[in-house]
C-alpha cells in the first residue's frame, strides 16, 4: 500500500478537460474523471492507501476553468512562486494532465527531426482572445512546460513528477470507441507569445561551471509513445477513465512508496495494443515522489529465475548426470548487465539476503543488454528477497592496474593480505612496474595529499596529473581506485568486435534566440565543431552551444551521451533515452536528437576562475535495444569522503529474441581563453 506522506511534502496542479469550447475538439469522457481520482489518491489517508496530502496543497483545475491563461498562472502560483513550498528543498511536486494533445509545426526549430513540436491544449484552445495580442487561443508547447518546469526545479528543487495521460508524444489522442484527437493540427505559436517568462532572464541558456552538466527537471510518466494513442475505458456504465491512469492509480495505491522507483513503478503496468506507457528523465531510479534512491542501492531488484536452461561455458565443467543436478541447472538466472558494462564468462555475482551472504552466481553467456548466471556451485538456491552485486569482474579491461612506488606510505590499505567477502568487488590490482601500470599513485609532499598520475592513453590527451586530500582517512583509497576504474573502463569502451557504423556526434555554436536557435554554419565544417573526435574553441562568454546525435546507419538506435570529468572522475548523464516501452528515439537513416537547440535550453560554458583552458570527455553510446545506463553515472568525485562505488545490478526475468548491437565513441571538449582576455585583464579569469 501507498506510504503516508508528511502534510507538506506533496503538492500537485491538476489538470482535467473533458468539454473544450472549440468544435475541433471531439468531447472526451474520461479525463476529468481521471483528474479527480488522481486527486483522491492524494488526499486519502494512508489507510485507504492514499497520501493524505492536505486538500489546500492541491490546485485541480477541471473543464471551465483550465484554460490556457489560467493553467499557465496556476503553476506559477501554486508551484513556481508559492511560499509554503521552501526554495531548494525536498518538495515533491507534481503536474498531472488528462486531456487532448495536439502537434504544432515550428520550422525554426532546429531541435526536432520532422519540424514539429507537441503540445497540452487547453479548453479555450482554438477560440478568440479578446484581449491577447494574436487574438486566437494557442496551445501550450512543450518548450514553453520545459521552461516551466526547469524554472521550478532551479527554484524549488528537482523533485518533480509530471504525468500526462494522453498522446503528449505525439499527436495526443485518447480513444473511447473514437478516436480522442484533433481533427486538425494547432496554428503555429508565435515565438513572442510566451517571452514574458524569459524575457528579465539574464541568460535562456545553462551556465555550466567547470562543464558540469544541467539537471534534469522532472520525471514524466506518459501514457504511450509518440506515434500511439492513449485509450479510455468504460470500466461500468457510468464511469469512464483512461486505461493509463486507472492502471496507474491501481499501481500507487498497491505500492510500498518507500522501496519503488518509477521505473518500478512502469514496471508493473502492462503495455496494450497500440498502447505502451514509459517512463523517462534521469532521476527515474529515483523513489516515486522522492529525491532519494532506494535505501538497496541505485540498481537493486529482487532476484528472479530464468526457466530455460543456462548456455554451457566452453569449455563446459564436468558435471554428475544425477536427475537432481539437471533441475539444478535450469535455475539460472539473467541480470540485466552485460558486455557493454564489462561483463565476460566467469564474472562472478555474490547473492544476498539482507545483508547476508547466501551464494556466488557465475556468468555462462553474455550478450550485450545481459548475462546469463548459474550458481557457481551447483547448489540450490532459495529464491527469497535475494539481491546481487559483481564480487569478481574476470575482465582484463574492468581491472585498473596500480603501481604504487616502494616509498608510499599507503600501499597495505590498498592491498591488503585478507580482504573480506564484502570488499572483494574492488576493480583494481596492484601492477609490478609503471610500465605495466594504468595509473601511478603516490605521495604529493604533504601527509595527506595524493597525486594520481595517468598512464593510458585517452587520459593522457588532457592533464596528466590530479591531486586530493585523504583527509586524514587512507582507508578510503580503495573507494576511490575502484571509482578511477569505473571512469576508466567505461571512457575507453568501445564495440571492437562487432562496430556498428553510421552514427556520429556534433557540436554546434548558436544564433538566434529561444526558443528558435539555430546552428551558426560558418563555424567548422557546416555548423559541426567536432573534427577528428575533438572540439576545440576560444571561450567568448556569452555564446552559446547545442550538440546534435546523428544516425545515418540502417539500424533505430538508443543514444545514451555522458560527460566525462577528467580532473573530477565523475561521470553525468546528458542524455538518457525514454524507457524500455519507448521505440528508439534514433531513427535510421537520418534521425537526430538534438541537446541544447530548439525549444531547449542552449549549452553555456565558462572556465575555472584562474584557469586558461579546461577539457572534458563526451561519451556517446548507441544501442539497438533499450539498456538501463543510468547507473553508469558517478555523480559525487572518487575524491569526496562521501563518494560510494555502485555495485548492484538489477536482475529480471525476460527473453531477448534476436541478439543487439551496440558501440561508442568519444569527443575531447577543449576550451581555452581568448587570448584577447588576457591582455586586457592581466589575469586569467575567464568566467562567462
Amino acid at each position: 500500500m501507498a506510504a503516508s506522506s508528511d502534510k507538506d511534502s506533496i503538492f500537485a496542479l491538476i489538470i482535467g478537460i473533458n468539454d473544450y469550447w472549440s468544435d475541433d475538439f471531439i468531447p472526451l469522457q474520461g479525463a476529468v474523471n481521471d483528474a479527480r481520482a488522481f486527486y483522491q489518491f492524494l488526499v486519502d489517508p494512508s489507510k485507504e492507501c492514499g497520501l493524505q496530502v492536505p486538500a489546500s496543497n492541491i490546485v485541480l483545475l477541471e473543464n471551465k476553468d483550465a484554460t490556457r491563461a489560467n493553467i499557465l498562472a496556476t503553476f506559477k502560483s501554486h508551484l513556481l512562486e508559492n511560499p509554503d513550498i521552501p526554495d531548494h528543498g525536498q518538495t515533491s511536486m507534481v503536474l498531472f494532465y488528462a486531456g487532448h494533445g495536439t502537434r504544432l509545426k515550428m520550422p525554426e526549430n532546429e531541435g526536432t527531426f520532422d519540424g514539429k513540436v507537441e503540445a497540452l491544449c487547453p479548453v479555450d484552445e482554438r477560440t478568440k482572445d479578446t484581449t491577447g495580442k494574436y487574438e486566437y487561443v494557442h496551445a501550450i508547447p512543450d518548450y514553453i512546460l520545459g521552461w516551466l518546469l526547469s524554472e521550478l526545479a532551479e527554484t524549488k528543487g528537482p523533485n518533480i513528477t509530471v504525468i500526462f495521460d494522453s498522446c503528449y508524444a505525439g499527436g495526443m489522442v485518447r480513444l473511447a470507441g473514437r478516436p480522442r484527437n484533433v481533427s486538425s493540427m494547432s496554428l503555429h505559436v508565435p515565438l513572442d507569445l510566451d517571452s514574458h517568462l524569459w524575457k528579465d532572464k539574464t541568460t535562456t541558456a545553462q551556465s555550466y561551471s567547470i562543464w558540469a552538466p544541467a539537471a534534469t527537471s522532472h520525471v514524466l510518466l506518459a501514457a504511450c509513445r509518440e506515434d500511439e494513442t492513449a485509450q479510455e475505458i468504460r470500466y461500468t456504465d457510468t464511469s469512464v477513465h483512461g486505461r493509463f491512469t486507472e492502471e496507474l492509480l491501481y499501481q500507487l495505491r498497491r505500492a510500498t512508496l518507500t522501496n519503488t522507483t518509477y521505473t518500478d513503478l512502469l514496471d508493473l503496468i502492462p503495455a496494450w495494443s497500440e498502447q505502451h506507457p514509459h517512463c523517462a528523465g534521469a532521476r527515474k531510479n529515483r523513489l516515486v515522489f522522492d529525491r532519494k534512491h532506494p535505501e538497496t542501492g541505485v540498481r537493486s531488484m529482487p532476484l528472479m529465475a530464468r526457466k530455460e536452461p543456462a548456455p554451457q561455458m566452453e569449455p563446459a565443467p564436468q558435471q554428475p548426470s544425477s536427475r537432481e543436478n539437471q533441475e539444478i541447472l535450469a535455475e539460472s538466472f539473467r541480470v540485466a548487465m552485460g558486455s557493454v558494462e564489462g561483463v565476460v564468462p566467469g564474472t562472478e555475482f555474490d547473492a544476498y539476503e539482507g545483508g547476508a551472504f547466501v551464494a556466488t552466481l557465475v556468468a555462462r553467456s553474455v550478450q550485450m543488454s545481459h548475462s546469463i548466471l548459474v550458481e557457481k556451485d551447483n547448489k540450490p538456491i532459495e529464491l527469497n528477497a535475494l539481491r546481487v552485486s559483481v564480487s569478481d569482474w574476470k575482465s582484463h579491461d574492468m581491472i585498473l592496474r596500480v603501481y604504487t612506488p616502494d616509498e608510499f606510505p599507503h600501499t597495505s590499505d590498498l592491498f591488503p593480505t585478507h580482504v573480506p567477502r564484502y570488499e572483494q568487488r574492488r576493480k583494481y590490482v596492484q601492477a609490478t612496474s609503471p610500465e605495466k601500470a594504468g595509473i601511478v599513485i603516490r605521495s604529493g609532499g604533504k601527509a595527506d595529499d595524493i597525486v594520481i598520475e595517468r598512464l593510458t592513453s585517452t587520459i593522457l590527451e588532457v592533464q596528466r596529473e590530479t591531486r586530493f586530500s585523504l583527509q586524514g582517512n587512507p582507508a578510503r583509497l580503495p573507494d576511490v581506485l575502484s571509482g578511477i576504474a569505473h571512469f576508466n573502463y567505461f571512457l575507453k569502451q568501445h564495440n571492437g568486435s562487432a562496430p556498428l557504423q553510421g552514427f556520429s556526434l556534433e557540436m554546434h555554436r548558436l544564433l538566434g534566440e529561444y526558443p528558435a536557435r539555430k546552428k551558426d554554419t560558418t563555424v567548422g565544417h557546416h555548423g559541426n565543431m567536432v573534427e577528428n573526435d575533438e572540439a576545440r574553441w576560444i571561450s567568448q562568454g556569452s555564446d552559446k552551444y547545442g550538440f546534435t546525435i546523428r544516425n545515418e546507419s540502417a539500424e533505430d538506435l538508443y543514444p545514451y551521451l555522458f560527460y566525462f570529468d577528467p580532473n573530477k572522475y565523475t561521470i553525468a548523464p546528458w542524455y538518457l533515452p525514454p524507457g524500455n516501452n519507448q521505440r528508439p528515439p534514433l531513427r535510421r537513416g537520418g534521425g537526430i536528437v538534438t541537446l541544447g537547440m530548439g525549444g531547449e535550453r542552449a549549452f553555456q560554458f565558462r572556465l575555472p576562475e584562474g584557469e586558461a583552458s579546461s577539457s572534458g570527455f563526451l561519451k556517446l553510446f548507441v544501442t539497438t535495444e533499450y539498456l538501463d545506463l543510468e547507473w553508469i553515472r558517478q555523480k559525487k568525485s572518487p575524491f569526496d569522503p562521501e563518494f560510494r562505488p555502485v555495485n548492484r545490478m538489477d536482475m529480471i526475468q525476460e527473453e531477448v529474441t534476436e541478439v543487439p548491437k551496440w558501440d561508442a565513441l568519444h569527443v575531447l571538449l577543449t576550451m581555452t581563453l581568448d587570448p584577447k582576455s588576457i591582455r586586457t585583464n592581466g589575469d586569467t579569469n575567464g568566467n562567462a
